[in-house]
């Protein structure tokens, strides 16, 4: 039996169809004539202010299954790579604009607690006795219990925008929000391609330049080379773009989460280490010392590598003592390094040292290895140190050679004394801090130095295992009475082991054995030998003592550590650094300036962070200038008072609140700021008393 069909019926819903059919394809071809025309606008905005964007942009190749799907709204949707899905509904603006409205109205925001700083009141440095205020300050804002700000307000200081997709969130949040900062992190390059086509980047990039805000791109990347953009651009502009930040998730995916929860685990490196005023006008004095000391300046590199002399790197960590025969047995063929107090253990083992690494510049440090090590043993070494270093260490030694420390007000100096007496700069070796073993190592790869060993480098302690080898200075234990020194506590931090599963360490070690990865691959080492039950290093090659192969020949001891003497140290041919080179009224004239900026009346939140930005624009435009030490000097202290400021300005609901207490705490930096005008001027050049009875 044929079943009956209502052709009309049937007619009017092909009818529909072919309708829907004829407008989507309208709708795809009025998209296509938009989308090559946006393609084209956005790429040569992105030549004008992004060259390097641009060049990748022009080489990027799409697969041969790209495709823009058009919406029945009229915008772009996309599957991204190994997806399987549209990233967006069919009215994607819609869909964005309700995801923007719950995370502006519920935001995420970066916060950071001042209130934990260390409250000294014995300690009469100028910086200690700011910090001090600060913290008591920020405590009393606190004790007031004031509701914190609950939904993003119409200026911002920064945001963090993971997940770029289409870009249609963009424009719509800086709409709303005027950020001074805004990066935007999209790990997969193709979308932000589509995305070309789909948003207005040339709106969004003119809108930030006339706004006066910065905008920053970080494409293609992974958690590692995210944390190295954040890490130079904190460098290059100051931590305070990144402690007050509204972070927005726009687009799903796994490898979006683990980024946005590494950044998570490493947002504490951003809030410590910006160096400060006593540190840095301590450094500059250490330097001119070493130049009245006549100290021999690394001023030279080399582009021939030395793969043979091995070189062996000893720190204080517990795997030294596995290496222990195999030092004795090899001593002789290899240059001997030590790092720090490792000099006292390697003597107490009876294993002679070629040279002794040090970079600390407190007195006190002075004084405990002046206690820990003989007098007269001490002539037979040869020092390496970073130039703030304490200046008297130098004549302890058979020889002394000392490089410029990176972010450092001597090193400006010195550079600006090499260039104008030697007529070359001052190279600086890379990633060199926060402990001896970082220096250490970049001391030998600076110069050449392929065939590293690294001895009780360790970077941490197995669970049930010693913190430091049992010939050290510091005692087994911290909490009994035994004799020794006492050593910093494995908080818990967790890094991969060297040979076995894991090992617990600390903040400072583990931004020790962050710098150590850096340095090997810097220098793109694939030869250096990681001994012992350490922390696993990238780059280096992971070796139980038991696998060691004894070194067959002896090297020219003598010889080879007179090479390093000549080839890349310089004596400057100066007596004292000029009075013109300290530039005493030349910093009077910056801190007038920046208490000119700090005395102009403030009514609201937007006006108060501009003030703090203008500020620190003004100190920063001296960085890489011949007042570089200028810079160094105010810029420690400046991170230390402003980031907390633009926190404190939006931390609670109350904008008048907020500003009264803003105003407080400028009155404070006011003061900070009067006082390095009064101090430079008398303790330039005052060697570190800290420690001394």
């Amino acid at each position: 039996m044929i079943k009956n069909i209502d052709i009309n019926n049937e007619l009017e819903h092909i009818s529909e169809k072919l309708e829907k059919t004829i407008k989507h394809q309208e709708r795809e071809a009025i998209f296509s004539t938009e989308a090559n025309e946006r393609f084209e606008k956005n790429f040569e905005c992105f030549a004008e202010f992004f060259p390097d964007i641009a060049i990748a942009i022009k080489n990027f190749k799409t697969k041969d299954d790209f495709c823009l799907h058009v919406t029945e709204s009229g915008h772009g949707n996309f599957i991204p790579s190994g997806g399987s899905t549209l990233l967006y509904s069919q009215d994607p603006m819609a869909q964005t604009k309700k995801q923007i409205h719950m995370q502006t109205s519920n935001p995420a925001f970066s916060f950071t607690d001042y209130t934990g700083y260390p409250e000294n009141d014995d300690d009469t440095r100028i910086h200690i006795r700011y910090m001090t205020k600060l913290t008591q300050f920020m405590k009393n804002v606190r004790a007031e219990d004031k509701p914190r700000l609950g939904k993003l307000p119409s200026s911002f200081p920064s945001a963090i925008i993971f997940g770029i997709g289409l870009g249609y969130h963009v424009p719509l949040l800086l709409e709303q929000t005027q950020f001074d900062y805004t990066f935007l992190v999209e790990p997969d390059f193709e979308q932000f391609f589509a995305s070309l086509f789909c948003t207005d980047w040339f709106e969004v990039i003119n809108k930030v330049n006339t706004d006066g805000g910065c905008l920053f791109f970080h494409l293609g990347v992974d958690h590692e080379s995210f944390i190295t953009d954040i890490e130079k651009i904190a460098e290059d502009i100051g931590a305070f773009s990144l402690v007050r930040s509204f972070c927005y998730q726009h687009t799903p995916g796994v490898e979006l989460n683990d980024l946005i929860k590494q950044w998570s685990n490493d947002y504490f490196r951003f809030q410590f280490g910006h160096g400060f005023y006593n540190d840095a006008i301590t450094g500059l004095a250490h330097c001119i010392h070493h130049i009245r000391n006549k100290a021999a300046l690394l001023t030279k590199t080399t582009q021939e590598m030395d793969f043979d002399t091995p070189i062996f790197i000893v720190g204080n960590g517990p795997s030294l003592d596995e290496a222990e025969v195999f030092l004795k047995n090899n001593h002789q063929k290899g240059i001997v390094i030590a790092a720090g107090t490792a000099i006292a253990s390697l003597y107490n083992k009876g294993i002679p040292v070629d040279f002794h690494v040090l970079v600390e510049r407190p007195y006190s440090n002075y004084k405990i290895f002046g206690d820990i090590f003989p007098a007269d043993e001490y002539k037979k070494v040869n020092l390496l140190g970073l130039n703030t270093l304490y200046p008297d260490t130098n004549k302890r030694y058979k020889w002394a050679g000392i490089a410029g420390k990176g972010n450092e007000a001597g090193t400006c100096l010195m550079e600006v004394l090499c260039l104008t007496h030697i007529y070359q700069g001052l190279p600086l070796i890379p990633f060199c801090n926060p402990v001896v073993a970082n220096a250490a190592l970049s001391f030998f790869l600076h110069m050449g130095f392929r065939n590293i060993y690294l001895f009780g480098v360790d970077n941490g302690k197995q669970l049930s295992g010693s913190h430091h080898s049992k010939d050290s200075i510091y005692k087994v234990n911290n909490d009994d009475d035994t004799l020794g020194y006492t050593c910093l506590e494995f908080d818990g931090r967790v890094l991969k082991g060297n040979l076995s599963e894991s090992v617990i360490t600390n903040d400072l070690f583990f931004v020790a054995h962050v710098q150590l990865e850096k340095l090997l691959a810097h220098y793109k080492v694939t030869s250096c030998i990681n001994v012992g039950h350490g922390a696993k290093l990238q780059g280096a090659i992971p070796t139980a003592v038991e696998h060691l192969i004894d070194i067959e020949r002896e090297i020219d001891k003598d010889l080879a550590i007179s090479n390093i003497k000549n080839d890349f140290f310089t004596e400057l041919p100066i007596d004292d650094v000029e009075d013109r080179f300290i530039a005493i009224d030349k910093l009077e004239e910056i801190c007038e300036h920046l208490l000119s900026i700090i005395d102009e009346n403030i009514t609201e939140r937007a006006t108060a962070a501009k003030q703090l930005q203008r500020q620190a624009r003004y100190v920063y435009s001296l960085k890489g200038t011949t007042l570089g030490h200028i810079f160094h000097i105010i810029k420690g202290s400046l991170l230390y008072y402003h980031c907390p400021m633009i926190t404190l300005l939006y931390q609670y609901e109350d904008e008048v609140f907020c500003l009264e207490k803003y105003k407080q705490l400028n009155k404070l930096w006011k003061c900070y700021i009067q006082e390095i005008m009064a101090d430079y001027k008398i303790h330039y050049d005052e060697k570190c008393d800290l420690g001394k009875e």
